[in-house]
This record gives structure tokens, C-alpha cells and sequence, in this order.
């Protein structure tokens, strides 16, 4: 007979130290060893938000960075690709509004082969003609595939909805077909040139290594690297009115809802409970959202609430798809259960919600790539990676009181509601539908 494992209280857990290093050139490393982690975790986040792109030109530093492993001057097209698969690793980048980030996995095998190559990528990439304009091409496709799918055009259009149209924010990161049709390579590679450097960018490391230096690694491949000083433009989000909409799909049998607010960043002192009322409203599968609107309605499959800090405030938004017939009753439920001046939190509901904040933490990273992501993320934000052990202990001193005052200070009463889906939903939700803009 076999008996049931008993569950014993979980073990203190910390987030991993860094080991931190700062070369010549002002490139700061971190180096997180993870004993068992063998598949090395590295990515670089670049001081260049998206207030770099030149007027008329968005979607320049999306195409750029997705352009970098196409090739190196050193390693011209897809010779670069079978150095680089010889080793073992997967390489890629991305963007986002604060930062540019590329990222590497390699085996701690392949690490002293790979990262040579790695640096190639970001210092000298190729950005050969064709590379570029298919790049510009995917992003172009990637914009039908948005207008194709109610979900992503709501999430595209989300911060639009608060932000000032003056802020980059505002707007699609990768770019709009617009703005894309002014790209080309000479583009590429001056906006590569002007913006890529070690000035302000972090480099994360994090694995076993196996008895290989990562540090020495990191500045034999970066640590003569030069390139622009320049100090980047950090935007701090303007807020536009808000108001409701409807963005037209005919014959939509599920509408895509965002209610969206500005909020908070991460230097908050009402960071940790602001964090906390979130996750209690919709931040797990027992918020009150999901349970109101999907347990006890039947309106959805799941509808969440989410903060998303930035480096200068940030936005909290509920998301969810609902049955076409439901929508304004949900819009309207969704308000009331955001009301939290009237039903004040618990302190069950904070403590479950301090639990999930907390207790998850080692699963979250528990691989390299979960370390490396979050410290990049802290990085981007301009912070670093003893923030995750300080908000864990802020976390658990929240109370109920903190956290119901945190959200009614900064929820607003009016939040923007946008809903894509039918026409027919105008009169339940009071405002005229419009047609899908372009993107």
C-alpha cells in the first residue's frame, strides 16, 4: 500500500545572486550561477526605447532587431546560421517600448564557441537588403494576422485607448503598414549604427558553468566594444480621455473586451499593494472577476486583470472574450466588481492573493531562462535583481486596508472600455460602432 506524501511547510526561498561585474566600456554583466542548469540563459537589454525611431519611420527598431541573426559581417547569411547551430544554440531578439533585448540558450558546452558569435549578432550584424525587406515583409503579415483575430487587434489597441497619440506608446511597437513602407536597409543599418552600444546596456548570464569563467567569456566578446553615448528618451505616459468603444466585426459570434486604466510603476511605494489588489480582482482563477463572470455567469472561458508597470508609471487592464449576447451585461458586471470602494478586499482574499504572488515564485524560476528574463525585466526598468526579494517581503506585509486604498487611489472611476466585435452591440454598450482602423 502506498502512502500519501505529506505536505510539509515550503522551504525559504530566495531569488538566485548575481555576480556583478561592470566592464571598461560601461557594459554592466550579471552572472547568476545555477548549479544543474546546463543550458546557459544569456540575453542583452539594450538601453533603446522605442522614443529612438524617427518620426514617419516606426517599426525600425522591430525590424532591426529581428534582422540581427540573419547574418554577421564576419559570417556572412547562412554561414552565420551553421556556425551558430554547430554550437548548439537558439539565438533571437525583440523589442519592446523601453528596450531592445536578444537573447541566446546554448549549452554550457557550446558556451566559449557560441557567445563569440552571439556578440557578432549585436555589434557587427550583416542587415543584408534582402534580410531586411523580408523582414519588413513578416511584420506586414504579422499585422494581417492582428486585423485577422479579434483577440490581438483588442490587445493592439489597448494602450491607444489611454495614452496621448503623441506618445510612441500609443502606438503598435513593431510598427504600422504606414510606417513600414518608408523602411529599408540603409535605414537598418543607420539606425543600427546610431543606437546599438554598451552605453546603459545590461548583459544576463545565467547557468552552471561547468568550471568555464562567464565573465571572462562575456569580456572577451563585448569588452572592446564601443558605440553611441547618447542618452535615450524615456517617455512618461500621457494620459488621453477616456472613453468607451466599439470596434466593428460583423458577424462576431464573441466579443474581445479591455478595460484599461493608467497606473503605477514599479518605484511606487503602492507598488506591492496596487500588485495585490490586481491579482484578488482578476490575477488568478479565484479572482472575483473570473469567479462573478465565469463560475457563477457563464459569460467566458476567463477574463484576468494585469498591471503592467513600464519605466515611468504603467497601465492595468481586465481582459476577456465573451459571448456576443452577454457583452454589455459583462462591461457592466466587470465595472461594478471593479468598484472596489464598495465591497472593500478581505483579509482572506489578500493572504490567498500574498500566497499566489509568493509561494509560485520558485516555479517561476526555476530555469535560467526564468532568471534571466526576470532580471532583464528589472534591468529594462532600471532596477535590479534584489527587486524581486524586496517586493516578496513587501508582499507579505500587505494588508487588506493597504490594498483596497492603493486601488481606489489610482483605478480610476472612468476607465476606458473597448470591445472589438459586432455591430449589433452598439445600443447595449451606448456608443456608435466604428470601423477596424488600420494597424
Amino acid at each position: 500500500m502506498t502512502t500519501r506524501p505529506r505536505i510539509g511547510r515550503q522551504r525559504a526561498w530566495s531569488f538566485p545572486t548575481a555576480t556583478e561585474h561592470l566592464l571598461d566600456n560601461g557594459l554592466r554583466v550579471w552572472v547568476f550561477d545555477l548549479p544543474g542548469q546546463y543550458v546557459i540563459s544569456t540575453g542583452l537589454a539594450l538601453d533603446l526605447p522605442l522614443t529612438a525611431e524617427s518620426s514617419g519611420s516606426e517599426g525600425i527598431a522591430h525590424v532591426t532587431a529581428h534582422a540581427l541573426d540573419e547574418g554577421t559581417i564576419a559570417h556572412p547569411g547562412s554561414w552565420f546560421t551553421e556556425q551558430l547551430e554547430n554550437t548548439g544554440a537558439v539565438i533571437g531578439g525583440g523589442i519592446t517600448q523601453l528596450a531592445t533585448h536578444i537573447g541566446i540558450d546554448v549549452p554550457v558546452t557550446g558556451l566559449t564557441a557560441a557567445f563569440p558569435l552571439f556578440a557578432e549578432a549585436i555589434r557587427t550584424p550583416e542587415l543584408a537588403d534582402d534580410d531586411v525587406m523580408r523582414h519588413v515583409g513578416l511584420r506586414r503579415a504579422e499585422i494581417q494576422q492582428i486585423m485577422a483575430n479579434s483577440s490581438q487587434l483588442a490587445g493592439a489597441l489597448t494602450l491607444g485607448s489611454i495614452v496621448d497619440a503623441d506618445c510612441r506608446a500609443s502606438r503598435p511597437a513593431g510598427g504600422m503598414t504606414a510606417t513600414l513602407e518608408t523602411i529599408t536597409p540603409d535605414l537598418a543599418r543607420s539606425f543600427h549604427a546610431e543606437h546599438y552600444g554598451p552605453a546603459g546596456a545590461t548583459l544576463v548570464v545565467a547557468g552552471d558553468f561547468a568550471g568555464v569563467d562567464p565573465a571572462a567569456v562575456a569580456a572577451d566578446a563585448f569588452g572592446d566594444w564601443s558605440g553611441p553615448a547618447t542618452a535615450p528618451r524615456h517617455e512618461s505616459l500621457r494620459s488621453a480621455p477616456r472613453r468607451r468603444r466599439l470596434i466593428s466585426r460583423p458577424g462576431a459570434v464573441q466579443a474581445d473586451l479591455r478595460i484599461v486604466a493608467p497606473a503605477i510603476d514599479r518605484t511606487d511605494p503602492r507598488w506591492p499593494a496596487f500588485q495585490v489588489a490586481c491579482s484578488i480582482i482578476g490575477g488568478t482563477f479565484q479572482s472575483r472577476l473570473n469567479t462573478q463572470l465565469r463560475e457563477r455567469r457563464g459569460y467566458t472561458y476567463g477574463v484576468y486583470m494585469s498591471a503592467s508597470p513600464l519605466r515611468s508609471r504603467g497601465f492595468a487592464t481586465v481582459a476577456g472574450s465573451f459571448r456576443t449576447d452577454v457583452v454589455p451585461a459583462a462591461v457592466d458586471e466587470a465595472l461594478s466588481l471593479l468598484d472596489v470602494a464598495a465591497r472593500p478586499f478581505t483579509a482572506r482574499e489578500v493572504s490567498r492573493a500574498v500566497s499566489y504572488l509568493t509561494r509560485t515564485a520558485p516555479l517561476r524560476y526555476a530555469t535560467a531562462t526564468g532568471v534571466a528574463q526576470q532580471a532583464l525585466t528589472l534591468a529594462t526598468m532600471g532596477l535590479d535583481w534584489r527587486q524581486v526579494d524586496a517586493l516578496s517581503a513587501k508582499l507579505a506585509a500587505v494588508t487588506a486596508e493597504q490594498a483596497t486604498a492603493a486601488f481606489i487611489d489610482i483605478w480610476p472611476e472612468d476607465p476606458a472600455v473597448l470591445v472589438v466585435g459586432d455591430p449589433s452591440l452598439s445600443d447595449g454598450l451606448g456608443v456608435d460602432a466604428e470601423p477596424t482602423p488600420s494597424l
